[in-house]
């Protein structure tokens, strides 16, 4: 029987493998930080420690944001959209994804492809 932390366990790697088909930078970071989780855990020089529910509190946000981000970049996968519409379609809120959509353009993942009225057309490069 498989306990709680393998299943978290399976349940960050299977999430790593999905950011790893849009993003694989980004999959390789988390990789490396859940990598180090044993270290961190076991302590350091000064016996400090984190507990597992300190380590998720660290990296499960880490996760998800990855996460968020590769289902925009698999989204403008089927072509440019806007905030709005990519809000709508994943279900978060346009101040996320437009959070999201910026540090992609940071990451030169993404660009402006045209406008819509006002909003900006976002395209995956």
């Amino acid at each position: 029987m498989q306990s709680y932390d393998d299943d978290i366990d399976a349940w960050r790697r299977s999430m790593i493998e999905f950011v790893r088909t849009q993003d694989p930078d980004g999959a390789e970071k988390l990789e490396r930080l859940l990598k180090k989780q044993g270290t961190l855990m076991s302590g350091n020089v000064y016996r400090e420690r984190f507990t597992a529910r300190q380590f998720s509190l660290v990296f499960d946000p880490l996760l998800q944001r990855a996460v968020e981000r590769a289902r925009i970049l698999e989204n403008l996968g089927g072509g440019p959209a806007s905030v709005p519409q990519l809000a709508r379609a994943l279900g978060l809120k346009p101040g996320i994804v437009f959070d999201h959509i910026k540090e992609l353009a940071r990451r030169d993942s993404v660009d402006i492809a045209g406008y819509n009225d006002r909003d900006a057309l976002y395209r995956r490069k």
